[in-house]
């Protein structure tokens, strides 16, 4: 009785554990950067969100020089949020400087960075290493604000990929203080939010205000390793305050609540690698009508490529759907580049499928699926195959490329036969008359 007691008792730890673990797929450790820890006050809605999908939260000062992101070599942390941005000495910082930081992305770490105009050299020193620019001014609206502060702004506009925030599940616009981004043209990067029409940045509200240039407020980069950043130009973004308030706009537009704590959510699951992200479950080729993969085929031979991708969406993999996945076969340059067919699948995966016609060329080829697209991680497949030429005992006996030759050939020959005949026929008289 008392072993099934710990059987039990076993099962339910394992279960409450597995439903404590964060849903991201690269750790659930977060470090919180802090100009002060008595900050933590301002944000509690947001840390609460975060600990209920199970991340585990460790608060620490900006100038505590004892934080460090390894341990004897070993990455500690999984992901950091980086809201010191008035720290100047960050700068200098062993653990924490911009190098240790860009190398933590290297390494696999996310990071989300909230900014605001007063930011100091360090953090626009870090924005830039991510292909961002930070403005020094703050971002007003001539309309699109709450009651009558210009500075607080509300918008709707979400420009980046549905991958990343779906404003659909947004109720009310997101309520906005801050600075401005400038995000890069790199294929690596993506706005996320933009204010509306009516905003620009300045040092302070002018009613006439150029209002042509559109405005920044949440851009990203996600790395050639797949890891994320995320630059938020508002602190305020995060608040307690911003976040249960109501998104009374002065155009007469009125919300219960804004939609802050949803985009927010949303913005944090996508960095955090919580959502939009593929897997290739496996790939494989074999000749037509055969199951057998091969290290090599012969030219021309028809052969059909298959690729399975996973996705991870709502805390499960789930079969990823798409219909722009491409397959290159390359030698130096792509000899055939195609689209994949999505077929059905009994595995509970994506299936990509093409059927194809080797090309007349002989050597090494490259097959290979190389999919990256805006706000999903980074997929590679890869497979060298060697591609040879038939063997002399291979080709048909006759070719019917050749037949002119054979053609030419036989009637060579013809000739000369004739001509043989005629000169031997004639040859034998001459000599008789010459004889008489």
């Amino acid at each position: 009785m008392r072993s099934i007691y710990s059987f039990i008792s076993l099962f339910v730890i394992s279960f409450l554990t597995i439903l404590a673990s964060a849903t991201s797929t690269t750790g659930n450790r977060v470090l919180i950067l802090l100009d002060s820890l008595t900050d933590v006050d301002k944000y509690t809605q947001f840390w609460d969100q975060l600990q209920e999908r199970g991340f585990e939260t460790i608060f620490k000062a900006a100038d505590d020089e004892a934080t460090s992101l390894y341990y004897f070599g070993e990455q500690i942390y999984s992901h950091i949020i980086h809201f010191a941005t008035k720290s100047s000495n960050l700068g200098t910082h062993q653990h924490l400087n911009n190098i240790q930081l860009v190398n933590f992305v290297k390494k696999g770490g996310n990071m989300l960075i909230a900014v605001t105009s007063e930011s100091s050299d360090s953090i626009r020193a870090l924005a830039s290493e991510f292909n961002i620019e930070l403005e020094s001014e703050r971002v007003f609206d001539h309309s699109q604000f709450i009651e009558k502060d210009q500075s607080l702004i509300a918008t709707s506009n979400i420009v980046g990929p549905v991958s990343i925030v779906d404003k659909k599940q947004l109720n009310a616009p997101v309520l906005f203080s801050g600075t401005g981004l400038t995000v890069g043209d790199s294929p690596l990067s993506t706005a996320i939010l933009n204010a509306e029409s009516s905003a620009f940045i300045a040092d302070e509200y002018q009613p006439r205000a150029d209002t042509s240039h559109p405005v920044s407020l949440v851009g990203a980069l996600q790395a050639r390793n797949s890891a994320r950043v995320t630059f938020v130009g508002s602190l305020d973004m995060f608040s307690n305050k911003l976040m249960s308030s109501a998104a009374n706009l002065h155009s007469g537009q009125s919300n219960d609540k804004s939609g802050n704590e949803e985009f927010v959510k949303q913005l944090t699951q996508w960095t955090f690698q919580e959502k939009g992200v593929l897997k290739v479950i496996g790939y494989n080729h074999h000749r037509e009508n055969e199951t057998e993969q091969l290290d090599w085929y012969r030219v021309k031979d028809e052969i059909v490529y298959t690729i399975d991708i996973v996705e991870y969406k709502n805390d499960e993999w789930v079969p990823y759907k798409a219909d722009n996945v491409q397959l290159e076969i390359i030698m130096l340059d792509p000899y055939i580049r195609t689209t994949l067919k999505q077929v059905p699948s009994t595995d509970n995966v994506g299936r990509f499928e093409s059927h194809i016609k080797l090309p007349d060329v002989y050597g090494i080829f490259t097959f290979k699926v190389n999919y990256k697209r805006s706000g999903l991680t980074y997929l590679l497949a890869e497979d060298q195959v060697s591609i040879k030429p038939f063997r002399h005992n291979e080709y048909p006996r006759y070719l019917t490329a050749a037949y002119p030759y054979y053609s030419a050939t036989g009637s060579m020959i013809i000739g000369f036969i004739l001509f043989s005949a005629v000169w031997l026929a004639t040859w034998g008289g001459n000599e008789s008359k010459k004889a008489k």
